[in-house]
């Protein structure tokens, strides 16, 4: 059940929508649709009341739901037809050439593929859609490391162009690289929304250096928001403020090696929903 979720997602935007299992996501998004009737509120899906006009609405919506149920007796080239029928600024020849992208055999049965490959015929038909609005449930569920940042760099695509994609995910990294803004969600309340720069600006921000030569902790650069922790040649540094100010400071040390260990929207969310579990 949602309990007054509001949201405005604009043109050429990947919004981010996350949140525990039973959060509300899925039934947020199919309540866009038309899936599941709310019991009050507005819909406006590109400039159309979705309540009044829901068929128009989803027209406008290019959709890979969350559940990978379709014909399995159709071929996969028949099952992209069939979807883009709807629509009716489809490209067929866009969805092969993603078909294609994606290393999913045209001719082969629905019920050949793999949950990741199912995955990517939905995501093919959705962009292929040529909907100015992409409402995409679980993307990059099934899909290998490779397979996942080739869909990020799509998705930022398509929001170039234009379109708005609404990208409801667990894979917070993903969801960190390619998302603008991003809404937290649990037990159907918005707990938050806002630019993930500025949500990522609460992560712990660490840097591990390694050093050439052993170093004393009086040796090394301090000042306020500096904290070091660890011995000779192996440092944590723990720092508040931006990156480029911190590894200012450490210029003058004999630095082998330097990586960034601060905390993403992974520890944001633990965070955020762990905090809702002690209230609770």
């Amino acid at each position: 059940m949602l309990h007054g979720v509001s949201l405005e997602v604009a043109a050429g935007e990947v919004f981010g929508f996350v949140g525990p299992n039973g959060a509300g996501k899925t039934t947020f998004l199919k309540s866009l649709l038309g899936i599941v009737r709310p019991d009050a509120g507005s819909i406006t899906i590109a400039d159309i009341d979705a309540r009044r006009r829901p068929l128009r609405a989803r027209r406008n919506v290019g959709y890979a739901p969350g559940e990978t149920a379709m014909y399995d007796s159709f071929r996969v080239l028949t099952m992209l037809e069939f979807a883009l029928a709807f629509h009716e600024s489809a490209s067929l020849e866009r969805g092969r050439a993603l078909l294609s992208r994606f290393g999913l055999p045209e001719k082969r049965r629905v019920r050949q593929l793999s949950h990741g490959m199912k995955r990517k015929l939905l995501l093919a038909q959705a962009i292929a859609s040529g909907a100015p609005v992409l409402m995409l449930d679980e993307p990059m569920e099934g899909l290998d490391p490779e397979a996942r940042r080739d869909v990020e760099v799509l998705l930022a695509q398509e929001a170039a162009a234009g379109r708005t994609v609404f990208f409801s995910s667990h894979d917070l990294p993903s969801v960190e690289r390619v998302c603008r803004r991003v809404a937290f969600l649990r037990g159907g309340r918005l707990l938050e929304c806002g630019p993930v720069e500025e949500i990522l600006s609460r992560a712990s921000h660490t840097l591990l250096v390694q050093l050439r030569e052993p170093r004393e902790p009086d040796a090394l650069p301090s000042g306020p928001g500096l904290e070091w922790t660890g011995e000779g040649k192996r440092w944590r540094l723990a720092y508040r403020g931006n990156a480029e100010d911190a590894l200012a400071q450490l210029t003058a040390l004999p630095i082998a090696s330097l990586r960034d260990a601060s905390g993403g929207l992974e520890e944001v969310f633990e965070a955020l929903y762990g905090a809702e579990e002690d209230a609770s």
